[in-house]
Order: structure tokens, then sequence, then C-alpha cells
């Protein structure tokens, strides 16, 4: 159980994320409602925020870190369905569908959580009913991503597929440096973004490195030549 607290909670109008955060999307008036109505707490890493089975109690928003969204087999092996970057909203599907949740949801690296509760979320709803808008493009641009997902699983080649895992894992200080670089990410997690062995992740992670278009260090993944990796990703710059 995750003790959220007002206290914890940071100011949104300040946050170094709110230009990536949906709060941003907001009218003036629904943004302060947004920023009174959350609770927060900070996690540390590989801490589990809810099991699949559980029943929703909320939404959730990255203030700062990462959370893995997966699904486990009767195997034990995962697959990650997303990851969600600071100022993302998750967990609102189940909450709206009204079901269980069908993934488990994990901190990667230490993170700061908010949480708003379905009955403050309802209540900013009926106040704020332009929001409804935003929370449908919303999700129906996640589901054209899995769309696209899908078809690169069927696609594309497997140095295609961590090529683009590596971009979508970029932090987001050096995103638009001369040299991104990406921090905490597993060659097991880059194997469950894509759905390939872990074999075949360290194969193609050895080729780029080999290519020089990327470095591995101890804790980060240097990219080298970021147009090679978006070339080979099969995706727009």
């Amino acid at each position: 159980m995750i003790n959220f607290t007002k206290i914890s909670a940071p100011d949104c109008f300040s946050c170094q994320f709110k230009s990536s955060c949906f709060c941003d999307k907001l009218e003036p008036a629904a943004q302060k409602a947004w920023n009174k109505i959350r609770l927060a707490a900070a996690l540390p890493a590989d801490h589990n925020i809810y099991s699949e089975y559980q029943k929703p109690e909320g939404v959730y928003i990255v203030c700062r870190g990462r959370v893995k969204v997966f699904s486990t087999d009767s195997k034990g092996s995962q697959m990650i369905t997303w990851i969600r970057h600071p100022g993302e909203v998750f967990g609102h599907i189940a909450l709206f569908s009204k079901h269980k949740y069908m993934c488990a949801s994990r901190t990667m690296g230490s993170t700061t959580l908010s949480f708003i509760t379905a009955k403050a979320l309802n209540e900013f709803l009926t106040a704020h009913p332009g929001t409804y808008p935003l929370l449908l493009r919303k999700i129906a641009n996640e589901l054209g991503a899995l769309q696209l997902r899908l078809k690169d699983t069927a696609y594309k080649p497997a140095k295609s597929k961590v090529a683009l895992a590596l971009i979508n894992a970029i932090s987001y200080k050096s995103k638009n440096t001369d040299m991104p670089a990406i921090h905490g990410l597993k060659r097991t997690e880059i194997a469950e973004i894509t759905g390939l062995a872990l074999e075949t992740v360290v194969r193609a992670l050895a080729e780029l490195e080999k290519r020089k278009i990327l470095k591995r260090e101890t804790k980060a993944i240097k990219i080298l030549n970021y147009s090679s990796l978006v070339k080979l990703s099969g995706t727009l710059a």
C-alpha cells in the first residue's frame, strides 16, 4: 500500500516537466484544480504500484522518474506494454472501464508519483467538462500507438525494434543534446518491450556498438549517432 499525501505533491506550475504533462493541456481554472486534488509519494526503484486483477481506485501521474506497465504469463515472463514518463497519466483505462487492472505497474528507478482518487477525479470532471475531449484524445492516441506496435511486432526486424525501444527510452534531460543517453534500462526490459529473446537483444546491442551507433557504459547507454539510430528504427526524425 502506497502512502500518498498532499504534502508530497510537487507543484504543477513550477514542474520542469510541465510542458509534457496532461495538466498543461487543461484550461487555466482546471489546471489549478488539478494541482490541488493530487496526492503524491516518493517511491524507490522496483516498487510495485498496482497488480494485475487489482481493483482501480484512481489515476496516476508520473512527476519524476519512470514507470513500466507490464503483464506476466504463467511462466513468469514479462511483456512491457508501456513505459510512462514524467507528465504522463496511467491507470485510467481500467478506472473508466470499471474493470480490474489487466496489467501491473512498477517504478523504474526512484520515482515521484501523483495520485488522484476516483471520487476526486469524478468531481473534477463534473466541474471541468472540457477535460473530457482531452481524455478521449489521449485514449485514441494510445490505441493508435498500440496498433502501430502490433504492426512493428509483425513486420520489423529485431534491430529496428531495439533501435525504437532505445529512442523511446532516451532521458528527458539529454533528449535534445549532442549525445542523448539512456539510463536505467536493462537488457531484459528491452526484451520485454520488444518481445524479443534476450539473446537477440544482446546481439543487436553488440552490433549497434560495433557500428559506433551507441556506446554501453556501466549505468547508461550513450547514443553516438542518433540519426543512424532513427534511420534504423524506421521512424521519422
